[in-house]
This record gives C-alpha cells, sequence and structure tokens, in this order.
C-alpha cells in the first residue's frame, strides 16, 4: 500500500523544514531502532497534499512521503475514531478543519501520552495560526510551527513542556536587548538634535556676517603677519635685497617682491580683508634699513603659528623685527560656567517610598507608610535661577511640608516660589509629603505564604498577585532568608526565574503586569517555617506617584518667562512579609500569651502551637 501511494503522490508537495541529517546509507530503519523511538514523525497534511512534515528519526524522504501517503488512503472522513494501526506504525491524528494533524509513532508506544502529546501540538498549531487554520497560514507560518514541534518533541520522546513555555523558548524576548535598543534609539534622536542645532547656530553665524560684512573676522593663509605677505621691507621680497627689474631699491612695480602684484605682496594668497604696505624710500635710508611699517586703520585678524612672536617669524626671514605696535595683546576672557545645551534648563525628580508589613496569610499587619518628595536641580542658573511651579490640585489626605526659602502663603494655591529676598530656588527637596493608610487596596499587589512542614523540613509556596491592572512593576525581587546548611532547592517559579544566593532564596521578574497578573514560588529547605521568614519585597513604579503630584507650568519668577524642564517620577515599595510571624518563632509561650498578639493566627498557620 506504501509502495502504491508513493506512485499517485508527487514528491514536491512534502515541505520538510528544519531537515534532519543526510538519509542513513540503508533503505528502511532497522527494527531496534524503531523500538527504542515513540514518536517518527509529525505533520499537518490535507487532502492529497503534504504541507509541514518533521521527522525526529533517521528517515529518508521516500520513507517519510510513503508512511504520509499511506495514511491519506486510510483516513476516512466520518470515521469516530483518532488512531489507525499497521503492520508497523500507528496513525494518530486529530481532525482541524479542513486540515489534518498527524503522529506516527511505533506500535510499542503508549497511545495515552501521544494523545496528549498530539493535545499540546494542536495548541501549537492552533496559536502559531492565531486566526484560523487552513493551507495559506499553515504554510506561512511553517518555520514557527516547526521550531515549536522541536520544543515537545526530542529524539522522539515527549518533553515535559507546556503551551507558555513553548511559547517563551520560540519568542527568546530579551528584556536587555530591548532596554539596548531604547538606549541606541535615544543615542541617535540626540545626534539628530545635536545637529540640528548646529546647523541653525552656523546659518545664523553666516546671516550675521552677511549683515555686517566689516565684523572682525578670521583670516587665511596669506594675512598681514603670515608667510608671504607684503609687509617685508623694501616690497616683501625674500631677502633684504629687493629684486626690481628697474634697480630701484625695492621697486614695488612688477618686481618678484613688489607690494602690488608680487608673489608676497599684500594681496597674496589667503589674505584677509587688511593690509599692511610698506612706507615710501627716502634718500635718509640705506638699503640695509628697512622702511618703517604703517598698518592700516582695520582690526589685525593675522594667523599666528603657535605662540610665537610675530619678529621670530621675521627673524628667520632676515627681516628686522616689527614695531610693538604690530603686536595685539590678548584681553583675558572670563570662564563662564558649562552648560550642556542638550539638558533642559530644570530637572524635577518626583519619587515615593511605600513601606508596610504583610501578614503570612496576605493582607497589611498595621500601617502601610508612604513618603514622597519634590526635588528640583537647576541646571541653568542663567534661565531658572527663580524659577516657579504651578501645581495641580493636592490630595489632602495626605500631609505636606514646604522648604524654609518658600513660600508657605503660594503652596497653599499649588504654587512653589521662593520668599522675597531669596535669590535662588532651592536645590534638593523642596517639598515633603506622607500619607498612613491601613487600606490593603492602597498597595498594587498581595502575598500569601503557604508554608507546610514535611520530613526534611519546609515546603514554601508564595502567591502574588496583581491588584492593580493599570500598575506595571519593574525589577521585582523577592527574597527569604535561608542557611547553606539547609539546602534550599527551587522547584518553580514562574514568572521570571529564581535561585539561591547570598544566603537568600531570590525571585526575580523583570516586569510584572496586567499580562501576567500572578504569580508562584514554590521552594523547600531543611529548617523550619520560622527561619525562612520574613520574606522581603522589593519593586519599582515608573511615570507615576500614589500621591498624584503633576506640574502645570513652570516659568521665572522674576520674568515670567516659561522654563523648559525635565521630569522623572518613581515609586520605590518595600514590604516585609510575616515579619511578626518570625518572631513568634523565637518567642515562649508564656511570653506570646502576656503580649497578647493577634499573631497567634500567623503562627497556627505555620503549624506552630501557641
Amino acid at each position: 500500500l506504501a509502495q502504491a501511494a508513493l506512485l499517485s503522490v508527487p514528491h514536491a508537495v512534502l515541505a520538510l523544514a528544519k531537515c534532519a541529517p543526510p538519509p542513513i546509507a540503508e533503505k528502511h530503519l532497522s527494527l531496534e531502532r524503531v523500538t527504542t523511538m515513540v514518536v517518527l514523525s509529525a505533520a499537518v497534511v490535507t487532502t492529497g497534499k503534504t504541507l509541514v512534515a518533521r521527522q525526529f528519526v533517521e528517515m529518508t524522504r521516500l520513507r517519510v512521503e510513503g508512511l504520509i501517503s499511506a495514511f491519506q488512503k486510510l483516513v476516512d472522513v466520518g470515521r469516530d475514531h483518532t488512531f489507525i494501526e499497521t503492520e508497523t506504525v500507528r496513525y494518530v491524528y486529530q481532525p482541524m478543519e479542513s486540515l489534518h494533524l498527524l503522529l506516527v509513532t511505533n506500535k510499542s508506544s503508549n497511545i495515552l501520552e501521544d494523545l496528549e502529546t498530539l493535545r499540546l501540538l494542536a495548541k501549537i498549531v492552533q496559536d502559531c495560526c492565531q486566526t484560523q487554520v487552513n493551507e495559506e497560514v499553515v504554510l506561512k507560518h511553517a518555520l514557527d510551527i516547526v521550531f515549536a514541534f522541536d520544543e515537545v518533541i526530542s529524539f522522539g520522546h515527549r518533553e515535559s513542556v507546556t503551551l507558555s513555555q513553548v511559547k517563551s523558548y520560540t519568542e527568546m524576548d530579551s528584556h536587555e536587548e530591548k532596554l539596548h535598543q531604547m538606549i541606541e534609539q535615544s543615542k541617535i534622536n540626540e545626534a539628530r538634535e545635536t545637529a540640528k542645532k548646529k546647523q541653525m547656530e552656523l546659518k545664523k553665524r553666516q546671516q550675521e556676517a552677511k549683515n555686517n560684512p566689516n565684523a572682525p573676522q578670521m583670516a587665511g593663509f596669506g594675512s598681514a603677519d603670515s608667510f608671504g605677505s607684503g609687509s617685508t621691507p623694501g616690497g616683501g621680497s625674500f631677502g633684504q635685497e629687493s629684486m626690481s627689474m628697474s634697480g630701484g631699491p625695492g621697486g614695488g612695480s612688477s618686481g618678484f617682491g613688489g607690494g602690488s602684484s608680487g608673489f608676497g605682496g599684500g594681496s597674496s594668497f589667503g589674505g584677509g580683508s587688511t593690509q599692511e604696505t610698506p612706507a615710501t624710500w627716502t634718500p635718509s635710508m640705506n638699503d640695509d634699513s628697512g622702511a618703517t611699517i604703517k598698518p592700516k586703520a582695520g582690526p589685525r585678524t593675522g594667523m599666528v603659528l603657535g605662540k610665537k612672536k610675530p619678529g621670530d617669524i621675521f627673524a628667520g626671514l632676515g627681516a628686522s623685527e616689527p614695531s610693538p605696535a604690530q603686536e595685539v595683546a590678548e584681553e583675558p576672557q572670563a570662564a563662564a560656567p558649562v552648560v550642556n545645551p542638550l539638558l533642559e534648563p530644570v530637572k524635577v525628580l518626583i519619587q515615593e517610598k511605600v513601606t508596610a508589613d504583610l501578614e503570612v496569610e496576605g493582607g497589611l499587619n498595621g500601617e502601610a507608610t508612604c513618603n514622597g518628595s519634590f526635588e528640583v536641580t537647576v541646571l541653568d542658573p542663567s534661565k531658572a535661577d527663580l524659577c516657579c511651579f504651578k501645581l495641580a490640585p493636592q490630595r489632602q489626605d495626605f500631609k505636606y511640608k514646604v522648604h524654609p526659602s518658600l513660600n508657605k502663603a503660594s503652596h497653599a494655591n499649588n504654587v512653589l516660589e521662593v520668599r522675597q529676598g531669596q535669590n535662588s530656588f532651592p536645590t534638593g527637596g523642596c517639598l515633603k509629603w506622607q500619607l498612613k493608610t491601613g487600606d490593603d487596596n492602597f498597595l498594587p499587589v498581595t502575598m500569601s505564604c503557604w508554608p507546610t512542614a514535611t520530613g526534611d523540613g519546609t515546603q514554601m509556596v508564595l502567591e502574588l498577585e496583581l491588584t492593580d491592572n493599570n500598575v506595571t512593576l519593574e525589577n521585582v525581587l523577592i527574597c527569604f532568608p535561608a542557611s547553606a546548611s539547609s539546602r534550599p532547592s527551587v522547584a518553580s517559579a514562574s514568572p521570571g526565574e529564581a535561585g539561591y544566593s547570598d544566603g537568600k532564596v531570590m525571585w526575580h521578574i523583570p516586569v510584572f503586569d496586567s499580562s501576567e497578573g500572578s504569580g508562584t514560588l514554590e521552594f523547600s529547605a531543611a529548617a523550619d517555617s520560622a527561619s525562612l521568614l520574613p520574606a522581603k519585597f522589593e519593586a519599582t513604579q515608573s511615570g507615576t506617584t500614589r500621591c498624584p503630584m503633576e506640574i502645570l507650568e513652570c516659568y521665572h519668577q522674576a520674568r515670567s518667562d516659561a522654563i523648559s524642564f525635565a521630569c522623572e517620577k518613581k515609586v520605590t515599595y518595600e514590604l516585609n512579609i510575616g515579619s511578626n510571624s518570625a518572631t513568634l518563632g523565637h518567642l515562649g509561650e508564656g511570653d506570646l500569651l502576656w503580649a497578647g498578639w493577634p499573631g497567634c493566627r500567623a503562627a497556627a498557620a505555620f503549624g506552630e502551637s501557641p
């Protein structure tokens, strides 16, 4: 039957993605190799065509085509059974709309396990296709389906994985990669902004130069003090003796060093707008004496190499040192404060810290405390030395404290400004607030511990649930104290990762939001429950605060000019889980009854006698 099917099915209809190793020399698998494997191949087929096939043993293409085409001959559309047995293999299949999901196994495999594997593969195909399972969509996502099949079946045996784990393995989503891409994109945007500012600055300078042509400009190579200028005595030749064609000393009409059109004349290559001409020769002058230089009116913009004086250059050419009137004194300039133009003149940091103690079974133990601060950093005092902030109406259940340098009456009107007589805005925390509440809903998460005493110690299960779907927590870290002698072992942690380090069982979740909703950590240790507490919970929330602190406007107090600012908000949560319950493990029976704590309930939850 398989040989007959091979004649009716063309070779081109079989799409083998991620093919197995090259075919072996023999034409068929040996009986010993088949009996050691379970799943031989997994495929998605339709009537007369194979869409995707993945083999998990060394099989030739003809062998795979023969098995799948034989199944297409044997399958009955109206049949209720989901498996077909032949003399050598078993077909386990499941209809998916107009297609069939097929597993080819040996007859010695456990059919119950094969059915579980088939159900998981059906979920994977449905998840990869997303909308509906048809021939076009399956061919479009063929490689994704094959990659997911490889995560479920390895060398013919089923791996202990779930659908969510397969999705995470195939997606390979990396938080570090996203962070790196964000940093690179921010650098690109910053470079673009810098280029735009430089371009605008150059255009402004060019416009100013056109509007004011008499403004001093930087001279070129052949300026008055540069090499080859027309300031040399007697017309500016290279030596002291002129080379005039008329024979006169320093004839400047057409000589080699003539002042009008000679090689070293005043209009030399690269010369600036100013030039110097030699004085008229008189009989009192001899050939060895140099003529007095009379500089024309106008700013001198000669280029000086290094720190040498102009006289040093002329001394090397055999000319006399210029007069002191030629030296331009450099006026010292006061060093201006360094200001980064890429940053805003004002930086505002609004941060809060929420602390609380939680019961072991969940809920607050006492009150949660929220402490916040409004910190201002003035980066450009010339623009924002007297900055003011107009805030949105504030909640009255928070208690506020204002910096002594600020006007408290203005704060009552939701304005932060300095008092009269102050010449600068206070740096650092200028406003603080606090709130204490016993409402469990104030915290965005709830946690409960389920310790169970075992023969070897304690098995601890922690349940974490996000109660506010609008909150996104970052860098969530939960730590349980455990000594190395207790040999702690983490059984499972989802989402995130868990491990043991520095005497603590640590559970880290990079991002915890409504897409996860809840999580569970399970570990065991050779210790009693009291020594594993209290646990600590730390997390950060960015972009918002528990106290709604919104800046409506920032302006200068004296000039009323608007001031741009950069604002950053964050909340840090630090929670202790079962701190009182851990203390109960170190108290005696009489101490507990004398204290009269309601923590007896927590001690009973740990299986301890109050």
